[in-house]
């Protein structure tokens, strides 16, 4: 009888442990964050983690810990390293960094061969991805969508005639869904690249003289204000120009120096300011920008920020609704062999699953692991600032 009850005792506890009891799962992230006047990275994700491991909900959540590894150079063979060191230490995802398209490339790849998700937050990835069975998810909104949105707004301003200033080199590939509309239709788009000068005075005197009254504009926030400021010395910030910018930190633009509000610019944002979480992140990072870099004004909330904030909860999401099922576990991987994470398979499902509301708004995803049925907020110029005049659902198929 003893022996029956230990048993039965063994089981409960068995079942117990294998049917979505608490869990501790650790996620790797990968920064090119600088140290000093950063994009508040660090600060977006340890923000995350405590919010989720203070969660009151302790009957499906336990610890969550976060792995920071610091990107000193956009290095395929340094990241490889890096990589390997992550995958030894048993991780459940992966997530960063936002502006290395050398290194996101080899995480995707060793992602991809060990099946492990790989939340990505840097803009779209020109290369194509080694494993496309075992696609990283993608937060930031589509190259697709932004051209999308930008024909939508040539329409409804009614511009047949636009010019593209292009940054850099792969704008040409980053909008290629705009200029297809342009050869299919009876409109005309000029585009000019900015040379090695980086000085956009030729090109805009040239626009001027063409009397091009729409000009959209493909590049950084930076670069994006040094436009203006030529723009406004050649007398080109009036009611006759329209300027559409392409940069989804469109809000990072510091418009009260160089333009009033009869001037025309819009741009897009993703940001859901209605989030319970968003004005506390804010002023979060406000405060950590005020002591590491106080030389310099906070300009506004970095994109990659909200995104790694948003992709802590997306993974935290999928685990748990996982964890219901069975007991996830992270596994310790090497790279000189060829096993892959059981779970990964299975998560990855769960994470296209997921549907949220973060601070940069609707978060879900569709089979290609893009981001899917959000809202582009279409943000224009005013005498207060910046306002929402519009915006559009974004259905990714």
């Amino acid at each position: 009888m003893l022996a029956a009850r230990a048993l039965l005792l063994f089981l409960a506890m068995w079942v117990r442990s294998t049917c979505g009891g608490p869990l501790s799962f650790r996620i790797a992230a990968i920064l090119d964050d600088p140290m000093e006047c950063s994009r508040g990275e660090r600060l977006a994700i340890t923000l995350a983690k405590n919010n989720i491991n203070r969660s009151s909900n302790r009957s499906t959540t336990s610890k969550l810990e976060v792995d920071i590894f610091e990107l000193l150079r956009d290095s395929e063979y340094e990241m490889g390293e890096t990589m390997c060191q992550i995958m030894s230490k048993g991780v459940v995802a992966v997530l960063g960094p936002s502006a290395s398209p050398a290194s996101n490339s080899i995480i995707s790849n060793i992602c991809g061969e060990k099946e492990v998700p790989y939340v990505k937050v840097a803009p779209e990835d020109i290369l194509k991805v080694q494993f496309p069975r075992f696609t990283t998810l993608d937060l930031r909104p589509t190259n697709t969508d932004i051209s999308l949105a930008v024909a939508g707004l040539l329409t409804f301003f009614n511009s047949t005639t636009a010019c593209l200033i292009c940054a850099q080199a792969d704008c040409l590939l980053n909008l290629e869904q705009l200029l297809r509309q342009f050869l299919i239709s009876k409109e005309t788009l000029s585009v000019r690249m900015l040379d090695d000068s980086q000085d956009p005075t030729p090109l805009l005197k040239e626009i001027r003289d063409d009397k091009t009254a729409t000009i959209i504009v493909d590049a950084n926030a930076t670069m994006s204000h040094i436009i203006l400021e030529r723009a406004s010395e050649l007398g080109m910030l009036s009611v006759y120009y329209t300027y559409i910018f392409t940069s989804l930190e469109f809000s990072l633009l510091r418009l009260d120096d160089v333009a009033d509000q009869r001037v025309n610019i819009v741009g897009f944002s993703v940001f859901n300011k209605t989030h319970p979480f968003f004005q506390e992140f804010v002023l979060s990072l406000n405060r950590s920008w005020q002591e590491n870099c106080d030389h310099a004004p906070f300009a506004g909330t970095p994109l990659s920020s909200a995104l790694l904030f948003d992709a802590v909860y997306t993974v935290v999401a999928a685990v748990q609704e996982l964890n219901r099922s069975q007991n996830v576990g992270a596994t310790q991987l090497s790279c000189k062999s060829s096993k892959i994470w059981e779970h990964g398979t299975s998560l990855m499902n769960y994470l296209r699953m997921v549907e949220l509301e973060g601070l940069t708004g609707h978060i879900e995803f569709n089979s290609k692991g893009q981001r899917s049925n959000y809202a582009l907020r279409i943000m224009q110029n005013s005498k207060g600032g910046l306002r929402q005049v519009k915006f559009l659902s974004v259905l990714s198929s």
